[in-house]
């Protein structure tokens, strides 16, 4: 019995170590297996493995690494949450409660090496690649939540006018109290992405400290170019059209950060690549502004073409009724003459006797 208690703990030991590859190659995040979530009763099995994989681990390269691991992890956790369970799963809390933590444990640890005088800008290097992959990958996770609230609320205005126009008031009510709790979903939503992004870009700066000026300046000018793509990338899904000129401001910014950095002067080259992708959240609001009116055009559409086809259904019904009026109308006045020529024949025939009759004499 011991031993097959022993053999199991083994197992489940090198299962949890050894499980968990490489999350980040190429400057692309590739997320791990989300396996236990916060939401499974086992999850505490994925914290011990967790803890035995770091106690495992003895270089300090290799615990930040695996702090960045760790935190993929939960990124994937957080995934598929928000796709099974959405923004208010309780879950949700513990998975971004772990991934700040596993992100301040990774700059933590850049921090001590400093201070014992290790020489830390590639591993500060190396990391900022890793939170920049992260970002990318939880940018697009909320986004493609955000698409589904907004694809659930569409159906439901939908189905509410139908409702409305159907005179079922009850069905109105219910549906609507499932709009407001969409609503509710998109606004925590909404808030549980700023409190991730907040902690990403508070970490992230604290591993850029410990980069030489140059780095910073040349990971500044990627990162604006790659929002850039990244703000255009989301346009196409929307199907939406962004004008060149609408990255008029950012890509004059960019043009003069780069020829900063071709003269040495990393620190405005910096400043005005930071400068640069500051710039993008107005192109951002604008370009979401034009979504939202589309979209509202489009419902405007929809009721329109819905109102347009009751009229037309009624304007046929009264015809109906119209021409059934008339046919009736018709049909009495032809029974009408039908009598008129049925009393003529009677008179007809009346005199035609009359005539007979003097004949005879």
């Amino acid at each position: 019995m011991k031993k097959t208690f022993i053999s199991a703990t083994v197992a489940i030991t090198a299962f949890f170590v050894f499980t968990g590859s490489a999350v980040f190659a190429h400057n692309e995040a590739v997320l791990p297996n989300a396996g236990l979530t916060p939401e499974s009763p086992f999850y505490f099995l994925d914290k011990f493995g967790e803890a035995v994989r770091s106690f495992l681990t003895f270089n300090p390269e290799g615990k930040a690494h695996l702090q960045m691991t760790f935190a993929a992890e939960r990124v994937a956790e957080i995934k598929i949450i928000l796709e099974t369970r959405g923004g208010e799963a309780k879950g949700l809390e513990v998975a971004q409660s772990r991934f700040q933590a596993r992100l301040a444990n990774a700059a933590t640890i850049v921090m001590e090496q400093k201070v014992a005088g290790k020489d830390v800008s590639e591993l500060a290097k190396e990391l900022g690649d890793d939170f920049e992959d992260l970002k990318s990958v939880l940018k697009e996770t909320f986004k493609e939540q955000e698409r589904v609230l907004k694809a659930q609320e569409k159906e439901l205005k939908r189905k509410i006018l139908e409702a409305r126009q159907a005179g079922d008031v009850a069905q109105v009510e219910s549906l609507v109290q499932q709009l407001d709790q969409v609503k509710a979903q998109k606004e925590l939503l909404e808030l549980k992405e700023e409190e991730t992004e907040e902690t990403l870009e508070r970490e992230e700066d604290r591993i850029e400290e410990e980069m030489e000026i140059k780095e910073k300046a040349e990971r500044a000018i990627l990162e604006a170019e790659k929002e850039r793509q990244e703000v255009l990338d989301e346009a196409t899904k929307e199907a939406l059209i962004v004008e060149a000129e609408e990255f008029g401001e950012f890509d004059d910014l960019l043009v003069q950060a780069k020829s900063a950095f071709a003269v040495g002067n990393y620190q405005e080259a910096k400043r005005l690549a930071k400068q640069a992708e500051k710039s993008l959240d107005s192109v951002e609001e604008a370009i979401e502004n034009l979504k939202e009116a589309k979209e509202n055009e489009e419902e405007l559409k929809e009721e329109q073409e819905e109102q347009e086809r009751e009229a037309n259904e009624e304007e046929e019904e009264l015809k109906r009724e119209e021409t059934g009026k008339e046919v009736e109308r018709l049909g009495q006045e032809r029974e009408k003459a039908e009598e008129e020529v049925r009393e003529a024949e009677e008179k007809l025939r009346e005199v035609g006797g009359v005539d007979g009759d003097r004949d005879g004499e």
